[in-house]
């Protein structure tokens, strides 16, 4: 297995998901994503170098770059979007990387930010309100239009992420973990009746695993598979503020504010997994249970790090 962006918050969890699964990962040097020209020549040498070391078993690459926001502002000369292009350039020049499956992790409720009725599914048209997700949608189709000819391809839309993480906070629940560890006061943009689906990121990886396998199992040639890989517990957030503060016994110090990405933020993304509905063995973490586990990590950290 490739993973594209094993660095990051959600590739490491699909690292270790797979190394638990005896998968062999895919060890590469770091890709220069901010430069183009030097992005586009590693990646065409990393695609060579796993096509050697995956021509005798079944194969499979993950995008999981991506690591914009709602309200992070782009810079063009590192967009997922373009980085995400000479990705699809660089397998695509491989003969023999043709066959496998490529999995590309997007964003549930950033494509869906704007469609109607939820909860959302797999069948939910997508529509986005926000940049972010309209550049989501975007990277999905290139992925189908450019890669289903000669790829098995699965779309994998994750919905909201929280849990362990050595990197920058990311995510309301990381974010207000931290606030009571620190007791440093958190914005929050958005109301507290906001409802989202949260997954804890290990579930997440060993879901987004579990549906690949189901897709490969489906084997339907040329057609693009989706997933929408979610907890299916939808919280609003003062719910959430509510669990964080009871599981760390802290009050969590917040204070309500608006931006001008607020209005970028619907107020109602229930989800409707796709697990549910395709008898697949998984049973997802409760918030309490998560919220613990993520506090306790960061209680152990020293001050220092």
């Amino acid at each position: 297995m490739w993973i594209l962006g094993q660095g990051g918050f959600f590739g490491s969890a699909i690292a270790n998901a797979a190394a638990h699964q005896n998968v062999n990962v895919f060890p590469h040097k770091k890709i220069p994503w901010n430069s183009p020209g030097d992005r586009v020549s590693a990646l065409i040498e990393l695609a060579q170098q796993f096509s050697e070391v995956a021509n005798e078993a079944p194969a499979s690459i993950i995008w999981a770059a991506g690591s914009e926001g709602v309200g992070k502002k782009q810079l063009e000369h590192c967009s997922e979007l373009d980085a995400f292009q000479d990705f699809v350039q660089a397998i695509s020049s491989v003969e023999k990387l043709k066959g496998s499956t490529v999995a590309i992790v997007s964003s549930a409720g950033g494509v869906m930010s704007g469609s109607d009725s939820p909860p959302f599914d797999i069948h939910t048209p997508v529509h986005a309100i926000n940049q972010y997700g309209q550049d989501k949608i975007a990277l999905e189709e290139i992925g189908t239009r450019r890669l289903s000819s000669d790829f098995h391809v699965h779309i994998a839309r994750v919905t909201n992420l929280y849990g362990p993480w050595f990197g920058p906070r990311q995510g309301l629940i990381n974010r207000l973990c931290a606030a009571a560890a620190s007791r440093e006061a958190l914005q929050i943009f958005v109301p507290l009746d906001t409802v989202r689906d949260y997954i804890q990121v290990s579930d997440a990886a060993a879901l987004l695993l579990l549906e690949i396998d189901d897709s490969n199992r489906m084997n339907l040639s040329g057609v693009p598979s989706i997933s929408l890989i979610g907890s299916g517990e939808n919280c609003s957030i003062g719910t959430v503020i509510n669990t964080v503060s009871r599981v760390s016994r802290r009050k969590v110090p917040i204070t309500l504010a608006r931006l001008a990405i607020s209005p970028l933020q619907p107020r109602d993304l229930r989800m409707h997994p796709s697990w549910l509905d395709r008898g697949l063995h998984f049973t997802p973490m409760p918030l309490a249970q998560g919220v613990k586990l993520l506090f306790d990590s960061l209680v152990t950290v020293p001050r220092w790090s």
